[in-house]
């Protein structure tokens, strides 16, 4: 569903960087004469080319609501004309609802959950959920896999797009529910400086610089900068602290060959939140207030470091092709112990408070090269891509011992007798003194195993779009991905699984009018054993028992409508589908794993992004998402046809905005879902209730390089879970109000 919102009328076409060199210069030479495209066609009226200017939809304030095509090369025609199930959310959007967390950046588009996080297998960490499969290691950074355990940012965000079903021809290994692709700020031809400062209830502060500074005429540096320090509503004791800085610098802008030089680094520090626990027998999170903290404020913290250095090299090599590389670096950290509260029993009322913890480290490199261009063959206009990508991960995982003053491990919780094990519902002081011990694999006192996982990928891939007419334009995609992962724990046999990954995608769309494409496509994803690179993910962790297996399938079928209305200002879309993942791993009851599970999830879709009037803008959409595990395995026959977890029915988010006067411009937003189950069995369910919750903003404009933003969050103080987990949930925040000085010069 391509719900979307872009700052530039751009369309990406792609071409091939290791085609045969004769090929390669055949067909560029072959585009160079071959004759344009009657201005009659569809398909070239709405890709005009790569260099439109951003067309201002709204003659007041900046209120971009609509995007027409993707940056990426792997996208090969407009929006309009894709026929996936796509949805950009732009800076603007993050900005008048002043969101500063991925998380939240995500929770604008309909059918994205959240998963909560343990330790080991379930790092506590950004854990997405697209159409029901977890989608955490199907995160990208400017086109290149953003791999570790991260608790992610927006400052140097220009938009995020997701992609959604099943996806592995753009995003390789896993992409079963679809992948995110979040798009950095680069150094423009411009000078300008852009800043926020920001105070609000719950120790809100927060502040950014965006400075864009011209160097000549061909070359400009950029500089992001963040702080941020702030308490989570409702929630005592519960915080967030955070910095980051990201250069960039840019040489050859406005030239035939640009070279792109960027670095970010994001300090996190914050406390974990566990909040509630379900009780055993199923139902609800237990009856317990918002504000009860159940954790220890002497020794629980979440510390997190990324730092990612990237190469982009862009060479036009004439009108009709170009050619990119890119090189990332990237090293991610993330440190942890957190009090998970569990009951001691089905019925008690006594509550166990457990640590959990973990330490991840992962050290990256990869490779990218692409090519795109168009040529006509046969009198059919052909807009291709075709790229070869190579990637090396290493990933370290090590736990913590953590024990009570007499020396018992407490990560599945100790005895009651010992203080400051267990407390009462509602009766526990976050600043109890810390008693116990924490020591780390490795220590000589604690020489437990440390998980070390490496992975190798080499892939190739092809995109084309090819107008057959008018009216029909043909899609396809096809990906190869050569899959090495090994994995050493110290005492413990080598893991290791390769897999050959094929995977690909057709669509054909019909153009009854330039603004309307109705289309159909067929897309699949492979995921094998340890796609996670061992930092997490259930029965996507690479163990002694499914090393040998084959990779699990999916495949995503989809019809879908979009259409641009009232003169192009406001895009609307809709898509009704079905996705089947098959080859699941599940257990054969005899201590082994076999790949005879399967998973659907049928549903529909529509999303709305643009203006209405020059005034008034929107943002949003709905989905309903059916989805049931088919096949539960030989050993769980009984839970075959039952709901998947993290997947509510129905969801609903909407943003919109209205110039009321000249200098005033008010904006509200709500988010609706339905109940959603955190675990699912034939003898019980666990599920976190339905909720409505509603926002609004008021910015009044001082001057041209100044406005005041007020923002209210969660303005009927609604009580309701943002995330959960089989054994817990999170508490959402309550009620907030920020104030945000806007400078723009």
């Amino acid at each position: 569903m391509s719900v979307i919102f872009p700052t530039r009328m751009r369309t990406v076409a792609s071409v091939a960087a290791l085609y045969c060199s004769g090929f390669f210069a055949t067909q560029a030479a072959h585009a160079q004469a071959a004759p344009a495209v009657p201005a009659s066609s569809s398909a070239a009226a709405a890709a005009a080319d790569a260099t439109l200017p951003a067309v201002k939809i709204s003659s007041s304030a900046p209120s971009e609501m609509q995007t027409k095509s993707l940056s990426s090369y792997k996208f090969t025609s407009p929006l309009i004309d894709t026929p996936r199930s796509v949805t950009v959310i732009p800076q603007e959007v993050l900005k008048q609802k002043n969101v500063s967390t991925f998380e939240d950046a995500l929770r604008t588009v309909p059918g994205i959950t959240f998963l909560g996080g343990d330790a080991a297998a379930n790092p506590s960490a950004d854990r997405p959920v697209i159409r029901g499969f977890e989608s955490r290691n199907s995160i990208f950074v400017d086109g290149m896999r953003d791999s570790g355990v991260q608790n992610r940012e927006t400052f140097d965000v220009e938009n995020i797009s997701v992609v959604k079903g099943p996806d592995s021809v753009y995003a390789g290994r896993g992409s079963v529910g679809g992948s995110i692709d979040i798009t950095t700020k680069t150094p423009t031809a411009d000078n300008f400086i852009n800043g926020s400062v920001g105070l609000g209830t719950d120790s809100f502060r927060r502040a950014t610089i965006d400075w864009n500074q011209k160097i000549d005429d061909t070359s400009a540096f950029r500089l992001n900068v963040m702080g941020h320090d702030s308490d989570v509503a409702g929630r005592t004791n519960v915080y967030s602290k955070r910095w980051g800085v990201a250069p960039s610098i840019a040489f050859g802008l406005n030239s035939p060959t640009t070279v792109t030089l960027s670095y970010y680094h994001l300090n996190t520090y914050d406390m974990p939140d566990f909040s509630v626990p379900f009780r055993s027998t199923g139902g609800t999170p237990i009856s317990s207030n918002r504000s009860q903290f159940y954790g220890l404020n002497s020794r629980d913290y979440r510390r997190g470091q990324n730092d990612t250095g990237e190469i982009k090299v862009e060479h036009r090599i004439n009108d009709a092709w170009k050619i990119k590389n890119t090189t990332m670096f990237g090293r991610s950290t993330l440190d942890y112990i957190a009090t998970n509260p569990q009951l001691t029993s089905a019925t008690s009322n006594i509550l166990s408070l457990q640590a959990k913890s973990g330490k991840y480290a992962t050290n990256s490199v990869s490779n990218q090269t692409e090519a795109n261009g168009k040529f006509d063959l046969y009198g059919m206009r052909h807009t291709l891509t075709a790229g070869v990508e190579f990637s090396h991960e290493q990933d370290l995982y090590e736990g913590y011992l953590v024990t009570d003053s007499a020396g018992n491990n407490i990560r599945s919780g100790g005895p009651c007798s010992i203080a400051y094990n267990c407390t009462t519902v509602n009766g526990w002081n976050p600043n109890n003194p810390w008693t116990g011990s924490i020591l780390l694999n490795g220590d000589k006192s604690f020489p437990g195993p440390a998980t070390r996982t490496r992975t190798n990928i080499a892939s190739a891939y092809l995109f084309d779009s090819v107008q057959l007419s008018d009216r029909w334009i043909f899609n396809a995609g096809m990906r190869f991905d050569r899959y090495d992962v090994n994995a050493q724990q110290q005492g413990v046999a080598d893991l290791s699984n390769t897999s050959n990954l094929f995977s690909y995608q057709f669509g054909l769309v019909f153009k009854p009018v330039h603004t309307v494409s109705l289309y159909a496509s067929y897309g699949t994803s492979s995921n094998p054993p340890g796609a996670n690179s061992g930092l997490g993910g259930g029965t996507d962790q690479l163990t002694a028992t499914n090393q040998n297996l084959a990779p699990e399938r999916s495949r995503n079928i989809e019809v879908g409508a979009k259409w641009d209305v009232l003169d192009q200002r406001l895009s609307l879309t809709t898509a009704l589908f079905q996705t089947d993942k098959t080859n699941a791993r599940v257990s054969d009851g005899l201590g082994g794993t076999i790949n005879a599970g399967s998973q659907r999830v049928r549903g529909f879709e529509f999303g709305f992004a643009g203006n209405v009037t020059n005034k008034w803008a929107v943002f949003g959409g709905y989905s309903y998402l059916d989805a049931i595990t088919t096949n539960a395995g030989p050993t769980a026959p009984q839970n075959s046809g039952l709901p998947m977890v993290m997947v509510p029915k129905h969801n609903f988010t909407l943003w919109t905005s209205y110039d009321v006067l000249p200098k005033l411009t008010l904006g509200a937003g709500a988010t609706v879902s339905s109940l959603t189950y955190a675990s699912v069995s034939s003898t019980s369910r666990k599920w976190t209730p339905g909720y409505a919750r509603f926002d609004a903003s008021a910015t009044w404009r001082v001057s041209k390089k100044i406005d005041l933003q007020l923002n209210v969050n969660n303005i009927f103080d609604k009580e309701y879970y943002q995330s959960a987990y089989p054994i817990y949930a999170t508490w959402a925040p309550g009620r907030s109000a920020v104030v945000t000085l806007n400078f723009y010069q």
